[in-house]
C-alpha cells in the first residue's frame, strides 16, 4: 500500500489494485482542528459502524463506495473523485444551525420552534464547502455556478441523503436513539456514477442523543459533542453507541 493522504481522523492508502484503504485512527479534532486528542477504540468503533451502515444502505438500494472491512480499523473502498461539497441532513435544531440562528444569520425552517433541540418538521438539507480552509454553508446556486455539480446531480444526492436519513432514523429510534443530524460525502467514479463515500452513521459524523434523556429535557450526547463540550470520556460514549446500534 502507498500512503496518499492523512485526514483529521483517517489515514488513506492506495492499494496495488487501485482501490483505496481507509485506516480509521484514534485521532479526534474539533473546531476546525483547534482542539485535538486521541481516544482508545475510537478508530475501531467508527470503522465498524461505517461498515455496518454501508451494508444496510447497500441492501436498501443506496450505491456506496464500500467494498469490505479488512480488519478492526481498516476498510477497502472504491477510488472516487470526492465532490467538493459536504451534505448535511438535520432533524433537530442543534450545532452550527442553532449558533447561526442565535447570531441572526439565518431563519429556522417553517413551523420549527426557536429553541435548541427543537424538531424540524420534515427535516432540513444543507450543503457546505469541503476543501476550503474553513467549511461554510453554500447555496445550490453557487454549487451549480462553480460547476461542482449539475442541477440533476444535486437533485440526486438530495434524494439519496433523504433516503439515508429515513433508513437510519427509523432504525435508531427503535433503539431509543435520536438521530439529530448527520453529514455525508459523495464521490464520482471514473465513468461519472455518483456514490455515497467516506463514512456514514458514525459518531464522528452524526449527532446521536439518548431518546429517554431527551424526553426528560436533557441532551445526553453519544457522539463527538462529548469531546467538543467536555461532557466526559469519548471512548466510553463511542463504545456505548456502538453497542446500542449493533445490538440486535
Amino acid at each position: 500500500m502507498k500512503p496518499i493522504g492523512k485526514g483529521k481522523a483517517k489515514d488513506i492508502y492506495l492499494a496495488d489494485n487501485g482501490d483505496i484503504i481507509f485506516e480509521f485512527t484514534d485521532r479526534v479534532t474539533a473546531f476546525d482542528g483547534a482542539k485535538k486528542a486521541e481516544y482508545p477504540h475510537k478508530g475501531e468503533v467508527c470503522c465498524s459502524l461505517a461498515a455496518y451502515w454501508f451494508k444496510i444502505l447497500e441492501k436498501e438500494g443506496v450505491p456506496t463506495h464500500f467494498k469490505e472491512k479488512i480488519d478492526s480499523n481498516r476498510m477497502r473502498v472504491a477510488n472516487l473523485k470526492i465532490l467538493p461539497v459536504e451534505v448535511i441532513w438535520r432533524n433537530y435544531v442543534a450545532g452550527s444551525l442553532w449558533r447561526r440562528f442565535e447570531k441572526s444569520e439565518i431563519k429556522l425552517p417553517e413551523d420549527t420552534e426557536a429553541r435548541e433541540g427543537a424538531p424540524i418538521p420534515n427535516g432540513m438539507l444543507e450543503f457546505t464547502t469541503k476543501f476550503e480552509a474553513v467549511d461554510r454553508p453554500v447555496s445550490t446556486n453557487e454549487i451549480i455556478y462553480e460547476g461542482w455539480m449539475t442541477e440533476a446531480e444535486l437533485k440526486y444526492i438530495s434524494e439519496v441523503t433523504e433516503k439515508v436519513n429515513d433508513i437510519m432514523f427509523s432504525r435508531l429510534l427503535k433503539k431509543d436513539i435520536i438521530l439529530a443530524d448527520f453529514k455525508i460525502e459523495f464521490g464520482r467514479t471514473s465513468n461519472g456514477e455518483i456514490l455515497l463515500a467516506d463514512e456514514v452513521g458514525t459518531p464522528d459524523g452524526c449527532r446521536f442523543w439518548d431518546r429517554q434523556a431527551y424526553i426528560r429535557g436533557e441532551f445526553l450526547s453519544l457522539d463527538k459533542d462529548v469531546f467538543r463540550k467536555n461532557k466526559g470520556d469519548l471512548s466510553a460514549a463511542y463504545l456505548e453507541i456502538f453497542k446500542r446500534i449493533t445490538k440486535d
